[in-house]
């Protein structure tokens, strides 16, 4: 098993939301690879009663730290009409933890409910306008974008979380509600884009 290589940067936090994928926007189109070396095709995330887009890494502090609230929120949901897709869109190069065979280890680990899918040209994550990890987008039956934003009040320390703001956007969607809040910053690692060629 190859060595796990920690190297954490700062946090960042997305004040506002995206007026690139702004509150309202359709579920961008995406066909990537999960761990498994098949593709998950972003149609199959279509028709349900909430579908669920969160980036993530293997390395960052902030995810490790709401990991735990997002696997439960998860395996609450889905039985109930949520579909979820995990993305990671780091380089690689700059930071191998991240590394799509790291990937595998870390779904296996984390027994992680739904696809891990890596974005290895950073294109989704630019369709997406995604900033940081974690940071979720989570659309309606109507593949309508209704809430973005964090995960809860405190992802870098578990015990300090008291707010599952994404859980509840969740359960809102889930009764035909629209969330509120929508939008609650999202706070976390920047997402490592590779140098300009």
């Amino acid at each position: 098993m190859p060595s796990r290589i920690l190297k954490y940067s700062p946090g960042m936090q997305r004040e506002t939301p995206s007026t690139q994928l702004p509150l309202g926007s359709t579920l961008p189109h995406f066909n990537l690879p999960d761990v498994t070396e098949k593709n998950f095709d972003s149609a199959a995330l279509l028709g349900a009663k909430a579908a669920l887009v969160v980036f993530t890494c293997n390395h960052c502090p902030y995810v490790k730290g709401s990991e735990e609230m997002l696997i439960s929120t998860l395996r609450r949901a889905l039985p109930l009409g949520l579909k979820a897709v995990l993305i990671s869109s780091n380089d690689a190069n700059q930071y191998p933890e991240d590394g799509f065979e790291m990937m595998k280890i870390k779904s296996k680990e984390s027994a992680l409910p739904v696809p891990y899918l890596y974005d290895e040209s950073q294109v989704v994550a630019k369709l997406f306008d995604a900033a940081c990890t974690p940071e979720c987008y989570l659309f309606d039956s109507a593949g309508k974008l209704a809430y973005h934003g964090t995960i809860n009040d405190a992802p870098k320390d578990k015990t300090k979380a008291s707010k599952n703001f994404l859980g509840t956007a969740i359960d809102q969607l889930l009764r035909a509600e629209n969330p509120n809040p929508s939008y609650v910053h999202p706070l976390g690692c920047s997402i490592k884009w590779k140098p300009a060629k």
